[in-house]
């Protein structure tokens, strides 16, 4: 008999913690995605226990991040230029004064962009990726724009002291999208 009054409690133990978590399970399943088919979901409501406080769930979903927090997950392309004969030219425009560190991609070397200057590069074939670094390792804000001459893009790089606004790179796609990263 002692041994039958030693296990009843391991019992009721066991039963509590199964019903936990089916409750738990329960409280998951109903917190992910949308309703089915737009409809409004009804949670179940249980009384919480006499003399407990009850706090409400938080809710498992993020809030969105603002444009300060993150870049956008699919950004919109920086300019749009038209690739003749699937050529690109690329104007790169200086107007920091600290050197630029730039390479295509693809191209044996880094070259320098000193400082308020300058330089064209011709003949390139898109898809191109464009990687630049201020020497000094300050910021950078890059613009670019399609000029009046079909095929080419320029960019023109600026200082900044937004992180956010920074970049290291940017991608001429072969349909002419230029996206900045």
């Amino acid at each position: 008999m002692f041994r039958h009054n030693l296990q009843f409690p391991k019992l009721s133990l066991l039963a509590a913690t199964c019903t936990g978590l089916l409750v738990s399970l329960a409280s998951i399943s109903l917190a992910g995605g949308p309703p089915p088919q737009g409809k409004p979901v009804s949670q179940p409501t249980a009384k919480p226990p006499a003399g407990k406080p009850v706090s409400a769930p938080t809710p498992a979903t993020a809030t969105p991040a603002t444009p300060q927090d993150a870049p956008p997950r699919f950004p919109f392309p920086g300019a749009r230029i038209t690739p003749v004969e699937g050529m690109v030219t690329i104007k790169l425009v200086n107007s920091t004064n600290a050197v630029i560190n730039y390479q295509v991609v693809g191209m044996s070397q880094s070259r320098t962009l000193g400082e308020q200057s300058e330089i064209s590069i011709k003949n390139l074939k898109a898809p191109i990726t464009l990687t630049y670094q201020r020497a000094d390792g300050g910021l950078l804000l890059v613009r670019t724009q399609a000029t009046a001459t079909a095929g080419m893009l320029q960019i023109t790089f600026g200082a900044t002291t937004d992180l956010g606004a920074d970049t290291k790179s940017l991608e001429v796609q072969e349909d002419g999208k230029v996206f900045l990263n």
